[in-house]
Formats: C-alpha cells, structure tokens, sequence
C-alpha cells in the first residue's frame, strides 16, 4: 500500500574541490568575504507512489 507522500532517495555525495568566494552581509553597508575550497553536492530522486494526477 502506498501513499502520495514524496521520499528523496540519495544516488550520489561527493565534493567538488574549488576555490569559490563568498560575500555575506556584514551591517547596512558592509560586507565580509569568505573563502571555500570546495562544495558539497547531493544527487537525490523525488520518489512518489500513488495517485500523482492532481
């Protein structure tokens, strides 16, 4: 039996490695800049089961 509620399934995790610049607001006019190596990425599915014609 199953519902209509969605379930993420994770296929994929891994890390880029690169260098990317990040500005975040710091006050009215300032800003504060932070450096990252690298980014987290996820490769997920939507999983529905059921009725899915709304």
């Amino acid at each position: 039996m199953c519902t209509t509620e969605g379930r993420y399934v994770k296929i994929l995790s891994f890390r880029h490695f690169r260098r990317v610049s990040n500005f975040q607001r710091d006050g009215e006019i300032s800003r504060k800049k932070s450096i990252s190596d690298g980014i987290n990425v996820s490769v997920v599915m939507d999983i529905v089961c059921g009725n899915t014609s709304k």
